[in-house]
């Protein structure tokens, strides 16, 4: 009987890399496609972790915790190293926090709510502001924004944020680049139906924020925005904003928008990984319909394997429209500046960040779309 943690481990296929838990790891879920059918959860069970088997799991998979901060721990030292050999141009890592925002305000009072940490070679956090932050604004040195998805905590921003920046690491070398992390009240909220559409209803919110942050930023600074799950959908709600649209009510001041859409105030590369927002919301005339305007290129995966993705036609109805990291964009004619990428046989099923952030469609093309490359490589 000693053995058979080990063998579940082992079934189960856990990969702290690919389809493990976040590695900040106060629970270890391990791939659900590789269970037996008694003990599958279901959709809702798998998004609210409510299911049973899912908790009894956790029970046996301790020890695969443990490995998780064993990985934590690792990875935080190869950056460090990797910091240290490039001396005083590397990269520097950012975490900016809208959860203590309280409740909606203008455009000024939202961003001077927003919190500041740098992570520094060991991982640790120390606080910042905004000063700070923007007395680093170089045209030289692109910035690199990653916003997470929903269902994550706040230490589990920093090590989805983590991931990601090693993966762009691993592909542009020792050029220097600033990463932030965009940490958005996207917590697990549990015993509640409606959370991932109040969640929804947050990434209008958060649009706006990303929106009025940006426009914060040094003119002739390059802009990368990358995103997973619902982070696709507040990138793409937050340059339509910029583009002179109005999100939920909202709108930009008129100046914004004019030095926005005037000039294209800074150049802007996007990577919509996963995207949870409608496959046609990106055209013209809809919802982001002036996203692209702003957008030098637009990378968009598409995996119509993914099962969480085809679950979100039910988000608001039974037939609700499909995904855009389901599907691909709809509606867009012959767009110049969007590039879509199959990711099905890299990423499968799972709607994992680690599968999409990983997968080598994406990962040849990170050095291009965060202007450290003017060339795409080939996959």
């Amino acid at each position: 009987m000693q053995t058979q943690p080990t063998n579940f481990l082992r079934n189960a296929h856990v990969d702290i890399f690919h389809r493990g838990a976040p590695i900040s790891g106060y629970t270890c879920l391990c791939n659900p496609h590789s269970l037996p059918p008694s003990r599958k959860p279901r959709f809702g069970q798998m998004l609210m972790g409510t299911d049973r088997s899912m908790r009894g799991m956790r029970c046996h998979l301790s020890r695969a915790v443990a490995i998780a901060h064993v990985a934590t721990r690792l990875l935080l030292v190869i950056l460090s190293l990797q910091a240290v050999a490039v001396g005083a141009d590397a990269p520097r890592i950012w975490l900016l926090s809208t959860r203590c925002v309280d409740g909606f305000r203008n455009a000024r009072d939202a961003t001077a709510q927003i919190e500041y940490w740098r992570i520094g070679q060991c991982g640790d956090q120390q606080p910042a502001d905004a000063e700070e932050f923007r007395s680093c604004d170089s045209v030289e040195m692109p910035t690199v924004v990653f916003v997470h998805g929903n269902n994550t905590a706040a230490s589990e921003a920093v090590t989805k944020g983590l991931y990601v920046y090693a993966s762009i690491c691993s592909q542009v070398g020792d050029k220097p680049f600033r990463f932030v992390i965009w940490s958005w009240p996207a917590d697990r909220l549990r015993r509640i139906a409606g959370n991932t559409r109040m969640k929804a209803v947050q990434c209008d919110v958060e649009s706006y924020y990303l929106a009025a942050w940006l426009d914060g930023l040094r003119p002739g600074t390059k802009v990368c925005l990358v995103g997973h799950s619902f982070g696709p959908r507040i990138i793409a709600g937050a340059l339509h904003l910029l583009g002179g649209g109005e999100l939920a009510c909202r709108r930009l001041p008129e100046k914004t928008v004019a030095a926005w859409a005037g000039g294209k105030r800074n150049p802007l590369r996007a990577v919509l990984l996963a995207g949870a927002l409608d496959a046609d919301w990106l055209a013209a005339g809809s919802r982001n319909g002036r996203a692209l305007s702003l957008s030098d290129q637009v990378l968009i995966t598409c995996n119509e394997g993914d099962r969480v993705l085809r679950w979100y036609p039910h988000l608001w109805s039974r037939h609700g429209p499909q995904a855009l990291g389901l599907v691909g964009p709809c509606g867009l004619d012959a767009a110049d500046n969007v590039e879509v990428v199959d990711v099905r046989g890299a990423v499968g099923r799972i709607h994992d960040w680690r599968g999409y952030a990983s997968a080598s469609e994406v990962c040849c093309r990170w050095a291009h779309y965060t202007f450290l490359e003017e060339t795409p490589s080939p996959p």
